[in-house]
């Protein structure tokens, strides 16, 4: 009767064992799974929009934390409506643990009438909407015959410029794209890309250029706004 007490006691402590492993390892996967409360500073995330490496977002100091295919649907903009076809609505999270979305896509010239496709050179429009931050950037590629468009939102306080999403975000030269709304009235918002350079690369965050290419950072960043940064490139020698 005693070993038979025993042999029931073990096998009870070896369930509860076996309980509190399994609720752990759940924790640890709720936690992995979860999103997010904030990402790091030095976090990116970059979205090649059509696949093609034609034209690249890459967003600094943020966590991608989903993504999801959406209708086709319009973004209503400061002089009318500019449609999507075929889009990711892609949401993040920056390192404060504000959240917002991307809406990007690609598709075919003959969605808008307002490219002039018989002109062999790539064209452009940005615009942004009244009601609220968001922008957006809509680009055809002559050599793609394709067009490629992003909508970056405006929410919990994350916002950009113009020039930041040109410059910054898709990595655009500008000495080939001029801000549009910015420098320019809101009714001429139509500009041509020079054609110089089809394909865009986009600039890394400045930790990883300070430390892949400091030339590229000192060329591309002022000097003296990021302190932490500067004193790394001046303990290896740059100046």
């Amino acid at each position: 009767m005693l070993i038979k007490c025993e042999y029931i006691i073990m096998s009870r402590i070896k369930f509860v064992i076996v309980i509190i492993a399994v609720v752990i390892v759940a924790a640890g996967m709720f936690h992995f799974l979860s999103t997010p409360s904030h990402a790091d500073y030095y976090d990116n995330f970059t979205e090649d929009i059509g696949g093609d490496g034609f034209l690249v977002a890459n967003l600094t100091h943020a966590l991608k934390t989903g993504e999801n295919s959406i209708p086709d649907g319009s973004f209503n903009a400061s002089i009318g409506e500019y449609e999507y076809f075929g889009a990711r609505n892609i949401s993040y999270v920056d390192y404060v643990g504000a959240k917002d979305y991307i809406v990007v896509w690609k598709t075919t010239p003959d969605k808008y009438d307002f490219f002039n496709t018989q002109n062999k050179v790539n064209q452009y429009v940005s615009d942004y909407s009244e009601n609220s931050d968001e922008k957006c950037f809509i680009e055809y590629s002559y050599e793609n015959n394709a067009v490629y468009g992003i909508i970056i939102g405006s929410q919990n306080n994350i916002t950009f410029k113009e020039s930041e999403l040109m410059y910054e975000i898709l990595g655009l030269d500008e000495n080939g794209y001029d801000l549009v709304y910015t420098t320019k009235s809101p009714s001429y918002s139509y500009g041509y890309s020079s054609g110089s350079s089809h394909y865009h690369t986009v600039v890394p965050d400045r930790y990883t250029l300070s430390r892949t290419d400091p030339g590229a950072y000192y060329d591309h960043y002022e000097y003296g706004d990021n302190y932490a940064i500067d004193d790394y490139l001046e303990s290896e020698g740059y100046d």
